[in-house]
């Protein structure tokens, strides 16, 4: 009997014992000292692994650079963003990252990518860092920028630090574009990529400031320029500002952007301002504008829309250039909806005569 309970005694304090092991080994697991523990990296993307030292540190392998050590999730986002193929989403994502980042984080991620081995991802991190510190601090950007392409010969840093100076303070950052000691061709296109921008974001602004300062931006001018960016979000708007400039080319080129613009968002919307307006030079302009749009579509109705045009050079420029196009597509049918048009007897014989010669010409 003593035997009996004495097996029974060993038997019970061996489950005991046993059962504390395993409930011992498995806290031991929970509460192994974290110095101990390798931690897995933090994204499959980060080229090193994350190991946390005894003081804790973070120790990244690889050859990462040490200025991403620095980086917090900023860094994480533009490493990310790095390994997309697609360049557009590559892009946005890079301009994701760095949309919240601290003028320190901005520096830290130029270091880092200064360091990454050449390539379309480091020139893409490159020009949404140097645009990022544009924002923030333009003129240090700017000056930075400037020094890189007095090393390179390249551009391209320069514009990405203009244009983001230029979304925080467009007026200090055409003015010092203007200063520059660069070609005459670099500052034309940063002050337009500048005006560009601007007008994008806020037309009123940068068409008042256009009204007072003479900008070279090349390619139709900059009330052109201002007239296209407006136009495309705000069509009526826009077409009180351009009738109220003053008479002459900047205006028509003005006008010429207007109505192509307000013509791809609403054909007739256009059609209709542009038949209320008085007859005169600038009707005569816009209608030979419509004119050419209409004609994609339907010629007939563009050469409708020709016969009403006062002036008798541009009336016959015009229909020329919708006849031509016509006679390209189908010459019979051309020759049929230019004698069914409303134009004079005169514009027809010389617009056929025309054509002649072209084709004898081999035109």
């Amino acid at each position: 009997m003593s035997g009996t309970l004495q097996k029974t005694g060993w038997l019970s304090w061996g489950l005991t014992v046993g059962a504390a092991m395993v409930l011992g080994f498995g806290m031991g697991r929970l509460s192994v000292p974290e110095s101990k523990m390798e931690k897995e990296p933090s994204s499959t993307v980060s080229p090193g692994r994350v190991v946390q030292n005894q003081n804790g540190d973070v120790d990244r392998g690889g050859s990462e650079p040490v200025a991403m050590q620095h980086l917090d999730s900023t860094g994480d986002q533009l490493r990310r963003a790095l390994v997309l193929t697609d360049p557009k989403l590559r892009n946005r994502e890079l301009e994701n990252s760095l949309s919240r980042a601290s003028l320190e984080d901005v520096k830290n991620a130029l270091k880092w990518a200064e360091g990454l081995p050449d390539s379309a991802g480091k020139r893409a991190a490159m020009a949404k860092i140097m645009e990022r510190w544009g924002q923030l601090d333009g003129a240090n950007a700017v000056a930075y920028a400037e020094k890189l392409f007095a090393e390179t010969g390249n551009p391209d840093l320069l514009k990405d630090a203009m244009r983001g100076w230029g979304q925080t303070d467009p007026m200090a950052s055409l003015q010092y574009t203007q200063s520059m000691g660069v070609s005459d061709g670099l500052r034309r296109d940063i002050t337009r990529d500048l005006v560009r921008d601007w007008a994008d974001r806020s037309p009123q602004a940068a068409a008042t400031y256009a009204a007072s300062n003479s900008l070279e931006v090349g390619r139709g001018g900059l009330t052109s320029l201002i007239a296209d960016r407006w136009s495309k979000q705000d069509p009526q708007t826009a077409a009180n500002w351009a009738m109220s400039l003053p008479a002459g080319k900047e205006q028509l080129r003005a006008l010429d952007e207007l109505v192509q613009n307000w013509c791809d968002l609403n054909l007739q919307s256009a059609a209709d301002f542009v038949s209320r307006q008085q007859a005169g030079i600038n009707k005569d302009a816009m209608v030979g504008t419509l004119a050419r749009e209409v004609a994609k579509q339907d010629p007939a109705s563009a050469l409708k829309w020709v016969a009403t045009i006062s002036d008798a050079g541009m009336q016959e420029s015009t229909s020329w250039s919708i006849y031509q196009r016509a006679l390209r597509r189908d010459p019979e049918g051309a020759k049929l909806m230019l004698q069914s048009s409303p134009l004079s007897s005169a514009l027809k014989q010389s617009l056929l005569e025309k054509a002649a010669s072209k084709t004898n010409q081999g035109g």
